[in-house]
């Protein structure tokens, strides 16, 4: 009977905490299906209330002593009023902690950068919250359905609301990271990506292990890729006549990741890359003229997408357009 009330107790204790912490939280049924929305609702603060409801149902159970200790340790360390007014929501969607961060800068490793991994947190709390959320929703949620009498699997859901908000949360973050690291890949190496000649291949193939142009250190791949190609199908007017230009092309492509870029959905004002270097042609207009022959007119081009602008200068200046193709595969 006692330990009945202990149970209800706690319980109520906790729902009451949990309403103070998360004002939209507390409009629906503790055992309602919950959206991503809560975990900008919860704050830390619902998290080690939840736990330290979880440590009272399990003190005094034999062989917890440890466990309850342990909890308590990190309680103590974490429950500070500049990390418990934190909302959940820092947990889950922090860069650092879901793959978007490349390597330690300089200033980091030098120690000269003291801002915090996470947000908001001081040295050492992300990794003391996720000791406790560990804990909780394994060690001590085992210990509450194992204790005599056992904690009901409702009140045991009860209490661990804001650990299944925060689990749903990181699912759900994790999972967007995944496609988005997936689409990027699709954007520059997919069907709808610019085709590369072989001297690109190799290029490209090498440059891999160079930054800018090698995947970070998440496997993120890069924005970056070369340009060296042998363009026969530039086109300009001269002499009130359109003429072919061939060109050589040395520059930088540059993969565009906003959403809502690239392919079908960006169309020709939002594409999927851009491009820039230098612009090269031979003495005299023409296709398949050797950009080498006789004195080289030097000058830039720019993409956008698949369309391409150059301006190539010396004694016969023009001014070309193009279209990003392949007419013969791997070669121009």
């Amino acid at each position: 009977m006692i330990a009945s009330r202990q149970l209800h107790v706690a319980v109520a204790a906790f729902v009451l905490a949990s309403a103070s912490s998360a004002r939209t939280a507390a409009a629906q049924p503790p055992t309602a299906r919950f959206d991503t929305a809560q975990t900008r609702a919860y704050t830390i603060g619902a998290l080690v209330e939840a736990s330290r409801s979880a440590v009272s149902l399990v003190r005094g159970a034999p062989g917890s002593a440890a466990l309850v200790a342990r909890v308590e340790r990190l309680l103590v360390r974490v429950d500070r009023p500049d990390v418990i007014r934190l909302p959940l929501d820092v947990l889950v969607r922090a860069p650092f902690r879901q793959g978007d961060a490349r390597e330690a800068s300089f200033a980091r490793v030098a120690r000269w950068q003291r801002r915090a991994v996470v947000p908001g947190l001081g040295a050492g709390d992300a990794a003391d919250l996720d000791s406790l959320a560990r804990l909780t929703v394994a060690e001590l949620k085992f210990a509450m359905e194992g204790r005599q009498p056992p904690v009901s699997d409702d009140s045991v859901d009860i209490i661990l609301t804001p650990y299944t908000a925060l689990q749903r949360g990181e699912l759900q973050v994790s999972i967007a990271t995944s496609l988005e690291k997936l689409n990027r890949f699709e954007r520059k190496y997919g069907p709808e990506a610019p085709r590369l000649n072989l001297a690109e291949v190799g290029l490209n193939y090498v440059a891999q292990w160079v930054p800018p142009f090698r995947p970070n250190a998440d496997g993120w791949p890069s924005r970056f890729e070369i340009v060296a190609s042998y363009v026969p199908s530039y086109l300009t007017i001269a002499d009130e006549k359109a003429r072919a230009v061939t060109v050589a092309e040395l520059g930088l492509r540059s993969y565009l990741w906003q959403r809502g870029w690239g392919g079908a959905v960006g169309g020709i004002l939002r594409p999927g890359y851009l491009s820039v270097g230098v612009a090269v042609a031979g003495d005299r207009d023409g296709a398949f003229v050797s950009p080498l022959r006789g004195k080289a007119r030097v000058g830039g081009f720019i993409g956008w997408g698949e369309t391409k602008v150059a301006v190539i200068g010396g004694d016969e200046r023009r001014l070309l357009i193009t279209r990003q193709m392949q007419l013969l595969p791997w070669v121009f």
